[in-house]
C-alpha cells in the first residue's frame, strides 16, 4: 500500500482541501508532474490546469486550477494557487455559460470581457469545465 502524505490547497480566500494523500499530479510549466510520498523536496511553479489527487481510501479528486506554486518535502506537499475550486464544488453549466461567454468576446461579439480578459477566461472555464466533466 502507498505511503500518504499531507495535502494542503490554498487559495488567497480559502483553504480549499486538507487532507492525507497517496498521490498528487500537479500542472507544472513544462507539463504535468505526479508526486508520492518521499518525493525529494521541490519548489515548482504551476500553471493554470486541473490537479488531480488520489486520497486514503484511493478516490480520485480534482481541483480546478488558476496556476501559483507548490513546495513539496518528503511528508508534505503545499499548494499556493492563484485561485481553486474542488469539482464537486463547480456548476458545469454556469462554467459552460462562462465559457462560451469569453469565445464570443474573442469573436468581437457583445461581451463582459475586453479581449485580453477573455483569453485568461477561456482557460480558466475550460479547467473548471474539465474538471467538473472527470469527476462526474
Amino acid at each position: 500500500m502507498a505511503r500518504a502524505f499531507h495535502l494542503s490547497i490554498v487559495a488567497p480566500d480559502r483553504s480549499v482541501v486538507e487532507t492525507e494523500a497517496h498521490s498528487v499530479v500537479a500542472p507544472g510549466l513544462d507539463g504535468y508532474f505526479g508526486i508520492l510520498a518521499g518525493h525529494q523536496p521541490l519548489i515548482a511553479t504551476l500553471r493554470p490546469g486541473v490537479l488531480e489527487y488520489q486520497d486514503t481510501a484511493n478516490n480520485r479528486r480534482y481541483v480546478a486550477m488558476g496556476g501559483g506554486f507548490a513546495e513539496i518535502t518528503g511528508e508534505h506537499v503545499t499548494i499556493l494557487a492563484d485561485d481553486a475550486i474542488p469539482s464537486h464544488e463547480i456548476d458545469l453549466s454556469k462554467a459552460e455559460e462562462e465559457l462560451e461567454e469569453a469565445r464570443r468576446s474573442l469573436r468581437g461579439e457583445s461581451s463582459r470581457f475586453t479581449s485580453d480578459e477573455a483569453v485568461v477566461e477561456i482557460e480558466r472555464a475550460m479547467n473548471r469545465v474539465r474538471a467538473a466533466r472527470v469527476s462526474r
